[in-house]
């Protein structure tokens, strides 16, 4: 009797689990779905229903719109270069300054006491753009990647995987005549792809979002992210205006429908990376929390 009240309980856990995660993700999926579904309607079914869940009359009146005038491929272009550049610069960088200070060496715990102090200590804005207009990164495209390409944070998650890669591969390397160099390429780096994986997703994701280098180091239009045109999409009449301008020979669009339909595209693309790279989150994110 004992066991089967004890499966009994488990079982109703698991439905009130179930139950609170399947309306977690529907809070959280519904301002998504919202916008998806406003950016097809016309203006008459936005401004009659604005929280329907279906488009009864679908229309890509305000995707036209977008595609005729054009502007946000421009800073698209922009941000998918920073993501694309800083991601493989950052994850190498990042990978290969922890695979280094995975090995012991004289001095490392004052090394890594300095390289942790700089996650709760920073000079501030205006120290930044000082030191970045001297070394000639304001308006520059390296502004957006050079300082960002080691993360502290994942700095030190890397490094506990490295330090619990097993030595015996690396001593079989090294009696083969293999270098520290031939190692970390050729050994550690293939084995070491669930980490890598899950960390690139994230360094893609926060280049992908890069907002305030290009409001507070970026004054060329032709460098502004994607991130920057869309929070003056959103709150500023002036670029939207530019778009409603542009003849399209078709109508049914609005202000608020042209918005969504760039929120949409600009929330798209590191969308559909997340299904590929999921499986690598929980085996990546384990392997650095195992030892510190």
């Amino acid at each position: 009797m004992a066991n089967t009240s004890l499966v009994r309980k488990r079982s109703t856990g698991d439905i009130w689990n179930i139950m609170i995660m399947v309306l977690l993700c529907a809070i959280m999926l519904y301002p998504f779905w919202q916008t998806v579904v406003a950016s097809f309607m016309s203006e008459s079914e936005y401004l009659t229903s604005r929280f329907k869940m279906i488009v009864t009359m679908p229309t890509l009146a305000s995707y036209k719109q977008v595609f005729q005038d054009g502007t946000i491929f421009i800073h698209l272009r922009v941000t998918f270069l920073i993501t694309v550049i800083g991601t493989a610069v950052a994850l190498f960088m990042t990978a290969y300054s922890a695979y280094g200070l995975s090995k012991p060496f004289k001095g490392s715990k004052v090394v890594m006491f300095l390289i942790v102090m700089t996650m709760f200590m920073s000079a501030g804005l205006i120290p930044d753009y000082m030191n970045y207009k001297e070394l000639g990164l304001i308006n520059h495209f390296a502004v957006y990647i050079l300082p960002y390409m080691i993360n502290t944070f994942y700095l030190i998650i890397m490094r506990s995987t490295f330090m619990e890669f097993p030595k015996e591969l690396e001593e079989a390397a090294r009696i083969d005549g293999c270098n520290d160099f031939r190692i970390f390429f050729t050994i550690v780096l293939p084995l070491s792809k669930p980490i890598l994986a899950a960390i690139g997703l994230f360094f893609m994701v926060s280049f992908w979002n890069t907002y305030m280098q290009s409001v507070f180091f970026i004054t060329d239009k032709e460098l502004k992210t994607v991130q920057e045109y869309l929070q003056k999409m959103i709150t500023s009449t002036q670029d939207l205006e530019s778009i409603m301008l542009v003849e399209s020979g078709e109508e049914g669009f609005s202000a608020e429908t042209i918005r969504f339909a760039n929120i949409v595209m600009v929330l798209l693309p590191i969308i559909t990376v997340y299904p590929f790279l999921q499986k690598f989150f929980v085996n990546g994110i384990m392997m650095g929390s195992l030892k510190g």
